[in-house]
Parts: C-alpha cells; structure tokens; sequence
C-alpha cells in the first residue's frame, strides 16, 4: 500500500494546479456529499513543491439525521515557515433530502480580516448506476475574501461525476467553474480536479490534483494535496 501511495504521489506531482481560494471556503475538504460522521476529524497538506505549503485541519459532527455542523483551521505557511497565515472555517449544513443539502459558511481570516467571507452551498448527488454518481454543487459568496476587492459576489458550479469500486476506492473527476460579478475579466476560471481515494474502514484517504483552463496566469504552479479523514 505504500507502495502505491507513494507512485501515486510521484504521478501527481507532475500536474500543473489552479484552485480558486473560495474552494476552501468551507469546513471540508472541498465538495462533499456524504454525511457526517457522529464523530470526524481530519488532515491534510498541499504542496506547491516550493516552501509555501498549507496545512488544513478540520472537525465534524452529526447533530441528526439533518444537520452536520463542522470547522476548519487553514493553516497557510510561507518562505519554509518564516510568515505563517491562518484562517478559521464556521459551517452548518441541512440535508433536506437523503442525497441534497444546504451549507452555510462562515471563514474568518485571522491574518486580515479584510479577507474574510460567507458561503451559501447547494448539493446535490444522484446515483445513475451501483457503481456510478454525480454530484452537483451551486456555491454564492460574499465579502472581499470571496470576491474580491471590486466584486460584489462570487458564484461557482461544480459537477462530479463519480465511480465506486465496492467500498474500498472511488474516482472522481470535479469539474469546477468560478466567477465574480464585478470583476468577471480578472476572475473567471475552469478548474478540471481529478481525485482517487481509498477507504479502511471508517478512514477516507484522499489524493487530489487539479488542471486549471482558460486563464494562462492560474498554470504556473505545481500542486499535490493529500486528505486523511477519520470516523472516531
């Protein structure tokens, strides 16, 4: 098995990333359609194989069979731990139907609260097939740290289609547009974000990386992300 993780990883560092920053502006690891464990904690790190690397932490609950709530400590460090940059996720989120949810987030920029912003989510995940999904996702976000300083609210759309191979490992494809209203020239982009887990037991390990279009500037970095996720 670490074997495989580790070819994994090699493979992936070889792709180019462009994420827009209100991918993060949320208590999970990006889009996520299952509930939340009674109990979860998780970890992860992503790389721009450079001396700038965050560290993202998070904790979930299950309130009922409705409401999760959860929160998420970014952890942003520069020039090999020299500046270090922190910002604090705040979400809830209602299932109003077994497979569709309403998120609401707030992220907090402890390093300049001009950064900070809201989140409105609605997801949605339709099974076509045993072994096949897609996941739909429609995001609005408020305040300067979603949209900018000349922007009045920024807007994403996501779909993932999904296979699952029994209960061990999924693939997934997220397909990820964003833009602002107010500074749509300098802010529009197509993200294409490949992901491969494996689960043991009530752990999810997660590898993702991510192919960003339509706008040169967003190809210049190289990233990995790894996601560990625990049931306790």
């Amino acid at each position: 098995m670490k074997r495989i993780l580790c070819l994994l990883i090699a493979i992936l560092a070889t792709s180019s990333f462009a994420l827009d920053h209100f991918w993060d502006m949320r208590y999970t690891f990006g889009p996520e359609s299952r509930p939340s464990p009674k109990i979860g904690v998780g970890l992860g790190i992503r790389s721009a194989f450079n001396s700038d690397v965050l560290f993202p932490l998070n904790f979930t609950t299950r309130l009922n069979k409705q409401f999760d709530v959860g929160a998420k400590l970014d952890i942003n460090t520069y020039n090999k731990l020299d500046q270090i940059h922190s910002a604090i996720d705040l979400g809830t989120r209602y299932r109003f139907k077994p497979s569709s949810f309403l998120a609401f987030d707030g992220y907090l920029d402890l390093s300049d609260i001009n950064a900070s912003a809201i989140a409105f989510t609605l997801g949605t995940q339709q099974f076509i097939a045993k072994c096949f999904a897609n996941y739909y996702e429609l995001r609005a976000g408020f305040l300067d740290g979603a949209t900018g300083k000349d922007g009045y609210v920024k807007f994403s759309g996501a779909m993932i289609p999904t296979l699952v191979f029994g209960q061990v490992f999924r693939m997934f494809l997220e397909v990820n547009t964003s833009f602002s209203i107010g500074n749509l020239r300098d802010d529009f982009m197509i993200d294409i974000i490949p992901k491969m887990e494996l689960t043991f037991g009530g752990t999810h390990v997660r590898i993702d990386f991510d192919v960003g279009v339509m706008q040169e500037k967003n190809n210049d970095v190289k990233t990995i992300a790894l996601y560990v996720m625990t049931a306790l």
